[in-house]
């Protein structure tokens, strides 16, 4: 009993030393998936009635008096700067069906702070990220005219994991899509041939490395993109945000998402189907099997792995919406995942929503998609268990929601 008291009391002493008087916002967390959390990432909107100093900050705290400092994210601000929107990103660990209040207190300056496993260097779209699981570069190279724009796409990624295995694609940047063609050109284009896009921001954090970026479509100004990456400390993934939004009417015979291109380093192809079978096969028995019964469009996940080298990169896939402006579905043909062979023994995975048709493409159309891309070892016992085990909980969120302010009762 005594030993109790004592770790409540200081406990107290400590949030009184880190933390201001007042409750800023109140939230409960719930879990609702049968899914024990730990340590998974929140994002909590917030919009201010003032417009706070940079160098405020904030700290999360549970009902048993645990700790979280918060990285502030901020967005927009009013015109006269009187309200701010802000999110705040923290941790939170929960056991399977089970809630807990959030108190989101002001924090005071200069007393506790995170040592931060993610690190960024470079600016604009010349970026560098980098955690204990990756490196992921987005820089320009001239070692190809491809990758030469200044998109902000991944070029490359460095698997660590005591792997240390450079994944790219000699010719292209590996992230290579989204990608358009419109009836009569003679070739595709897409999002990693933007140069300089007009609206480009990064945030970066101890948490949370961000990048928005929105503008035409490179030679397709009937397409406005949008592409976020978030890359965040402490996790085997980063994932991608896109919206391809149609603003007039175009005739499309290719429309394609989610596409990774890498040289020849996988020995084997694998997703998760439907009916929550894995489909397991070498690429030399791959067209015998997926030529009849391709990978669904919206398949769980789907990655490449190197049997012998004994690391894999996968895609899973968290949330994909084709409904136009009025909730209608926009335009597909034949939407399929497609597994296929590149120049030089290259391979490539993707998302066809237009599949090789000339196709009549309304204005206010809209496709979306949102990844995450992981980077996984495939030698400590099931191959695909952290596929399994990311995709659970990023499909499935921890639920939260603001319950009250200072002023309230709980």
């Amino acid at each position: 009993m005594f030993k109790m008291i004592l770790i409540i009391l200081v406990s107290i002493v400590l949030i009184r030393t880190v933390v201001a008087d007042s409750t800023f916002t109140v939230i409960m967390v719930h879990e609702s998936a049968g899914l024990d959390r730990e340590n998974e990432y929140l994002e909590i909107p917030l919009q201010l009635n003032y417009a706070p100093a940079d160098t405020e900050r904030y700290v999360a705290v549970d009902e048993a008096g645990n700790l979280t400092e918060c990285q502030v994210v901020p967005h927009f601000s009013s015109p006269e700067n009187k309200n701010r929107q802000l999110s705040l990103v923290f941790t939170v660990s929960l056991p399977a069906y089970t809630g807990k209040k959030i108190f989101l207190k002001k924090m005071k300056p200069g007393r506790f702070q995170k040592s931060p496993d993610l690190q960024v260097s470079g600016e604009s779209t010349e970026l560098i990220i980098e955690n204990m699981y990756y490196r992921a570069d987005l820089t320009r190279s001239s070692q190809s005219e491809a990758k030469n724009h200044a998109s902000g796409q991944l070029r490359e990624l460095l698997v660590k994991m005591d792997i240390n295995q450079l994944l790219f694609r000699t010719e292209n940047r590996m992230h290579w899509a989204p990608n358009f063609q419109k009836q009569g050109a003679v070739e595709y284009k897409t999002i990693a041939q933007w140069n300089k896009p007009g609206f480009n921001h990064m945030t970066k954090g101890p948490y949370l490395v961000k990048t928005a970026r929105q503008a035409p479509a490179p030679d397709h100004p009937e397409i406005l993109l949008t592409a976020t990456y978030k890359f965040y400390a402490d996790k085997p993934y980063f994932i991608f945000y896109s919206e391809m939004d149609i603003v007039k009417d175009v005739v499309l015979v290719l429309l394609r998402n989610d596409e990774m291109t890498m040289d020849s380093m996988f020995t084997h192809v694998a997703c998760k189907r439907h009916d929550g079978g894995i489909e397991n096969l070498t690429f030399a028995e791959r067209d015998k099997f997926l030529s009849s019964d391709p990978v669904e469009n919206d398949a769980t996940w789907i990655c490449f792995y190197n049997e012998d080298k004994n690391f894999g990169f996968g895609s899973i896939r968290i949330k994909y919406d084709n409904s136009n402006l009025f909730g209608d579905p926009s335009p597909l043909f034949m939407p399929h995942t497609k597994v296929s062979d590149g120049a030089e023994g290259g391979k490539y995975w993707n998302r066809r929503l237009i599949h090789d048709h000339p196709t009549f493409v309304p204005a206010g159309s809209r496709y979306m998609e949102e990844n995450a891309y992981i980077v996984f070892r495939t030698d400590q016992g099931d191959r695909f268990e952290a596929l399994d085990y990311w995709s659970q909980r990023l499909r499935n969120p921890i639920i939260w929601k603001i319950i009250g302010t200072a002023e309230q009762k709980y």
